[in-house]
């Protein structure tokens, strides 16, 4: 299979990996907090909906950041609206009163990022200070119930589903994929089939793509790792581990792809046997070092060694060692061999 065949299905891993199970949790979150707040006969369970839809982040790691931010701003956004509301109740304009709270919260935010969700909670409390039926002070203690309901339905969803106990397995399985995908694009570049210069760069474009999504990926993954770790009573280990492992896939990428310029800058009369050989022995390497990471088994990178090797002279200037069969190709060998060797070491190490 050819990586312009592959390509969209294995950069699609890294984009679309948790898309089905972040769909199901926050579906799952919505219909909780109704029925939680529908049991508890709450006048408008709709407000613990929304919470629970600007909580649910795709992690449980992410979702516990946005719900402590929640919290917080919706105890500063309430405590405003409480003042909005006791201003009202002494005869301000109930429509100027909320328009400048809301406006002096959204203003705060610029030195208090964590307080975003605080205009959103004085809106929703003084949402009701013009009701004929309830005070202004039960208003908003329906609201604050409303709101950390959607809070904790948002967070108890995201971790009952395993967002934080699956989050390594799933950053590794994105790993392989993209380590996957190099290894293909490698054999295609050295191939002796013709690459068009739209088909190289579109292939170019989904690697990139891929490679800036598992950092993304990582973020997430070292956040839910860390929550995993503290809910089961351990210290949490390295926070940004799966972090550096992305840092490092991004440079395997880079020194794969030396290897098609180097390809491309040889002279007319090159070997293409030689490169086709080369070709096939990095995309053997990559798919060795993405079969350790899948089964926790040694890579083997044997033949990618000899690439490595540079010729050199003795005091009589005579060659004795053996060189790489093609020009230029040690130094970057030699990146990419150590490259694989160092991620294959870290994710050994972290499984221990």
């Amino acid at each position: 299979m050819t990586a312009a065949a592959s390509a969209p299905a294995s950069s699609g891993v890294v984009s679309s990996a948790g898309h089905w199970r972040q769909g199901v949790q926050l579906s799952g979150a919505v219909v909780a907090a109704y029925l939680v707040s529908e049991f508890l006969g709450l006048p408008e369970s709709l407000w613990a909906v929304m919470s629970a839809l600007i909580v649910m982040r795709p992690g449980a790691g992410s979702t516990l950041d946005a719900g402590l931010n929640r919290l917080k701003g919706t105890l500063a956004g309430t405590l405003s609206g409480l003042a909005g509301a006791w201003l009202v109740h002494l005869g301000a304009n109930p429509n100027f009163t909320t328009l400048g709270a809301a406006a002096a919260l959204a203003l705060s935010t610029a030195w208090l990022p964590s307080l975003r969700s605080a205009p959103i909670a004085a809106l929703i409390v003084l949402s009701g200070v013009t009701s004929t039926e309830l005070s202004a002070l039960h208003v908003a203690g329906l609201r604050v119930v409303e709101i950390g309901i959607g809070v904790a339905t948002g967070l108890a969803i995201s971790l009952f589903m395993g967002g934080a106990s699956h989050a390594r397995p799933a950053f590794d399985a994105v790993c392989v994929s993209v380590l996957r995908l190099i290894a293909d694009s490698v054999a295609d570049d050295l191939s002796c089939v013709p690459q068009t210069p739209s088909h190289r760069e579109a292939r170019a474009a989904i690697i990139r793509l891929a490679v800036r999504e598992l950092s993304v990926f990582a973020v997430r993954a070292d956040r839910n790792a860390t929550l995993a770790q503290r809910l089961r009573g351990r210290r949490p280990g390295e926070v940004d581990e799966c972090a550096r492992i992305a840092r490092l896939l991004a440079r395997v990428s880079h020194d794969a792809s030396l290897f098609a310029r180097l390809a491309k800058s040889a002279p007319p009369t090159r070997d293409d046997l030689a490169w086709q050989s080369l070709g096939r022995v990095v995309s053997e390497s990559l798919q060795s070092a993405s079969n350790a990471l899948e089964n926790s088994r040694p890579a083997a990178f044997g033949a990618l060694r000899h690439y490595c090797l540079q010729a050199s002279e003795n005091d009589s200037g005579e060659s004795f060692a053996v060189a790489s069969p093609l020009p230029w190709i040690a130094p970057a060998a030699r990146l990419l061999m150590e490259d694989l060797v160092t991620l294959t070491r870290q994710r050994a190490t972290a499984t221990r």
